[in-house]
């Protein structure tokens, strides 16, 4: 494979009301002199072009509430996710704050310990989340990895076969796939309420345009029109990328942490199986919007990506 450029730093943007240090050269950010709950217009639109550059953002001991944190959110799209079979804090007012709980004596599989994008089974998948750690064990990282340099990282037969493909993308298939043991309710529930739709492999960033891999190892269930034998060694080959290391990030939490990360432009993987005797509890909001689908112009990328190569 090719090495991806280091396009996610180049000309990286400056900002009036906070600054932006790089965590690494191809992913993640740390904010420094931003309070999240002092968001406002200007700044937010700021914060917006900091995720888009950098991916996925991180902010230190932000003890945000769950209305700064919704707050937060809508700046992004006006739409909060709600969920029907996640547990959330909905007796308190909150049912867009989903609730992220793992505990040592935890034996069902959840879904954050795959490499994923959120929702991509729904017509319109999430914009951005907003995590915070209220409850911080050693260990129980957070990795993100880079959808755009998996794609640029594609030699050219690759990206012009991933270019021409749509992914089929079920809620049911996460469940049957997956083994999530006997507690899981919310398994039974998203079968029974599971959507179900069809997204190009590669899309064009709803913000920026660039061209990234929507695959991840949760909702993709077949390649649209191949046979289940085809599928499953083309999703091996975009499921591997994010495993890479020099297009990850990994977060070491801290009470009161805030990530904010791109669904388009990223994917991600929470780390719960080291937690030995300890508890893990954070809390998420994500925001979409009736406007924001995955789309490709097809067209437009083979034809720049046979000019590139010519």
């Amino acid at each position: 494979m090719n090495t991806p450029s280091t396009t996610a730093r180049a000309d990286a943007p400056v900002f009036r009301h906070f600054a932006v240090t790089a965590v690494t050269p191809r992913i993640g950010g740390m904010i420094e002199g931003l309070h999240l709950s002092e968001l406002n217009d200007e700044s937010a639109e700021e914060l917006r072009q900091a995720l888009w550059h950098y991916g996925v953002l991180f902010a230190r001991r932000q003890n945000l509430t769950p209305d700064q944190q919704k707050k937060v959110a809508l700046y992004f799209g006006e739409e909060l996710e709600k969920h029907s079979f996640a547990p959330t804090l909905a007796d308190q007012g909150h049912p867009e704050v989903l609730l992220i709980e793992k505990y040592a004596s935890d034996k069902a599989k959840t879904t954050t310990d795959i490499w994923h994008h959120d929702v991509t089974a729904r017509k319109h998948p999430n914009i951005m989340s907003i995590l915070q750690a209220v409850e911080v064990p050693f260990g129980g990282d957070t990795m993100w990895s880079s959808a755009t340099a998996a794609y640029d990282s594609l030699p050219y037969a690759l990206k012009l076969l991933f270019l021409n493909l749509d992914i089929d993308h079920d809620a049911a298939y996460l469940v049957l796939r997956h083994d999530f043991g006997d507690a899981s309710t919310a398994a039974e529930k998203m079968l029974k309420l599971g959507e179900s739709n069809t997204h190009p492999a590669v899309v064009n960033h709803p913000f920026t345009g660039r061209l990234g891999l929507l695959v991840g190892n949760a909702y993709p269930k077949r390649v649209h029109g191949y046979t289940a034998e085809m599928s499953e060694l083309i999703l091996k080959i975009a499921n591997e990328l994010p495993k890479i290391p020099e297009f990850q990030v990994r977060y070491q939490w801290g009470k009161g942490d805030v990530a904010i990360w791109d669904n388009f432009g990223t994917t991600h993987y929470g780390v719960t199986a080291d937690l030995g005797n300890q508890a893990r509890r954070l809390h998420r909001v994500a925001a979409w919007s009736k406007n924001v689908t995955p789309t490709l112009d097809r067209e437009r990328a083979v034809r720049e990506l046979m000019q590139m190569q010519a």
